[in-house]
Formats: C-alpha cells, sequence, structure tokens
C-alpha cells in the first residue's frame, strides 16, 4: 500500500489548522503548501471542492535519511493531499518507505519518520 488514508468529520482548513499545530509541536515544517482549489478555478473558471497538497519536512529526519543514502533525496520532502468529502475532510500520506524500498532493495529509516507522522494524524479527532 503506497498511502495512508484517515478520513475527519471536520472541515478541510480545520483539518488543515490542526495538522499543522501538530506537525509543528512534532517538529517537522511545511515547505509548501498547494491551494488546488484556487489553482484548478482560476485556470478553468469551474468550481472545485477545497483540496490542498501540502510537502512536509523534519529536517533532521532528512539529515538522517541523506546520510543513509542519498538516493532517498527522491522521497523527500513527504508529500499529503487534505480534501473536502461530504462527511468532512480526507487526509492521504504517501508512505515512502513503501516506494523507496521498491527502489532501493532494501529496508530505510524513513519508515521511522513515516510512522512518526502517521502517529501525529492518529492522534488527531
Amino acid at each position: 500500500m503506497y498511502s495512508y488514508e484517515k478520513d475527519y468529520n471536520a472541515e478541510t482548513d480545520d483539518t488543515y489548522g490542526k495538522i499543522s499545530r501538530a506537525l509543528k509541536a512534532g517538529g517537522y515544517i511545511i515547505l509548501s503548501y498547494v491551494d488546488m482549489k484556487q489553482i484548478l478555478e482560476s485556470n478553468f473558471k469551474d468550481e472545485f471542492k477545497k483540496y490542498y497538497i501540502l510537502n512536509i519536512c523534519k529536517p533532521l529526519a532528512a539529515k538522517e535519511i541523506m546520510a543513509q543514502d542519498e538516493r532517498m533525496g527522491l522521497f523527500i520532502p513527504c508529500k499529503m493531499s487534505i480534501f473536502a468529502t461530504d462527511s468532512g475532510s480526507h487526509v492521504s500520506l504517501l508512505r515512502v518507505s513503501e516506494m523507496a524500498k521498491d527502489y532501493l532493495h532494501e529496508e530505510s529509516m524513513v519508515k521511522k519518520y513515516e510512522d512518526e507522522v502517521i502517529s501525529i494524524l492518529d492522534s488527531i479527532s
């Protein structure tokens, strides 16, 4: 499975705020934030649901992962999407560890940090 999925009973912006605060408390930073709704609506003049793409990083983790194998740079930063659903919002986290295992044919310490982000997501209600 290449992604971790979780549904929240909160609006997309509320979910984004909770996730941002929880990641920051865990030592992560949001490197970039893409508002797909704004981009698509401005280019196609149609309405789209709220959809955010985040690139997140924990600098200490990046340092450790790159020290283990520089090829891991292909898989950082971590990518997450948050989008509106009928019942609230949905979050998808790309499981970099699975992709790295297929690419490098070995386990990587990236799983440790991936599990940490999943734990953060699971702690949010």
